[in-house]
């Protein structure tokens, strides 16, 4: 066994993939003895890109569950409806070749894209995550960790941080219509929004707003018609007496949404209709008084942030 595989039974994964924002891979190559820290090396992007149907049959097989596939059903989402035209069974071969030699060989040669055969069938699987790391599936997993621990009665934190940290723009960025990432894409996606709402609740609950402020923003900076991260932020906002500010992110969005003949919805314009209320009265007077905790309106993951806009303004 070399050195990359020792280092694998470590704890290191051979190869690692990147799904959030561009596409990468990297492979696990040795470093110096007095280094106890792994080293990757980027595969050249032009090797990789160069292959397209096996780039796309891998990124299949990581959507895939248990990462493994049948020829058939892979043939199916690569070609969809245009199987007949072409010799498909050719070019799915020749693209599994170009895995097994080129992309998922690691330092030491061997090839981490597995073959099975059986019942006349011909299925192609990828490792577990020990030895094929990839982000997406690194969020799944410190996401549900963070969910075990808190049901244990443990500090969930250091889990949802670690799964937010990962997240570096939208999963497989270059096939956001593609059939065959749809499923996935709703599980990550899903993961995603979940980590980051538990992570603005407990910052709020422990008074780090900023934090809370920052998170929001950074998500509104990639996915700006999001409007249950736009009125989170608004709440946090209107607290700090930063209305104005609040209101003109509202705009920001509104126009976007304009721009896609859409509206914002009910809860959001209430939301803001609250907040410009408060506003009004602010400036008609030094003692004014606006919400109330009956009024606002509940949004699960910030109840904790409108109480205390509620007592702030009454």
């Amino acid at each position: 066994m070399d050195e990359a595989d020792e280092k694998a039974n470590r704890g290191w994964p051979l190869l690692r993939v990147t799904t959030f924002g561009e596409f990468t891979i990297e492979r696990l190559v040795p470093s110096p003895p007095h280094i106890q820290v792994p080293h990757y090396v980027h595969l050249p992007w032009e090797d990789v890109n160069s292959r397209s149907t096996a780039l796309t049959m891998l990124k299949i097989l990581l959507c895939r569950s248990g990462r493994r596939a049948s020829k058939e059903e892979l043939i199916a989402a690569i070609w969809d409806s245009h199987q007949e035209a072409i010799n498909t069974a050719h070019i799915l071969d020749t693209a599994a070749s170009l895995l097994r030699r080129h992309i998922l060989r690691t330092y030491s040669g061997e090839s981490l894209l597995i073959t099975l055969k059986g019942g006349g069938e011909t299925s192609f699987k990828l490792p577990p995550q020990h030895y094929l790391w990839v982000d997406a599936d690194a969020l799944l997993a410190s996401s549900s960790q963070a969910t075990e621990v808190e049901q244990e009665g443990r500090d969930p934190l250091p889990y949802l941080e670690a799964a937010h940290t990962l997240v570096r723009g939208e999963f497989l960025d270059e096939d956001l219509d593609a059939k065959w990432s749809q499923g996935k894409r709703l599980v990550v996606n899903g993961a995603r929004h979940r980590v980051l709402y538990r992570l603005v609740e407990l910052y709020v609950g422990k008074q780090q707003m900023n934090r809370a402020e920052e998170l929001l923003f950074n998500f509104l900076v990639d996915n700006p018609t999001d409007e249950d991260a736009l009125c989170q932020l608004m709440l946090l906002l209107a607290e700090k007496e930063r209305r104005h500010e609040a209101l003109n992110i509202y705009r920001y969005v509104a126009n976007i949404l304009h721009d896609e003949k859409r509206e914002p919805a009910t809860y959001t314009q209430s939301l803001v209709n609250q907040i410009q209320h408060g506003l009004s009265l602010q400036e008609d007077s030094a003692t004014y008084s606006t919400l109330n905790a009956n009024d606002l309106l509940i949004f699960p993951l910030v109840i904790q942030v409108e109480r205390r806009l509620a007592r702030n303004l009454v």
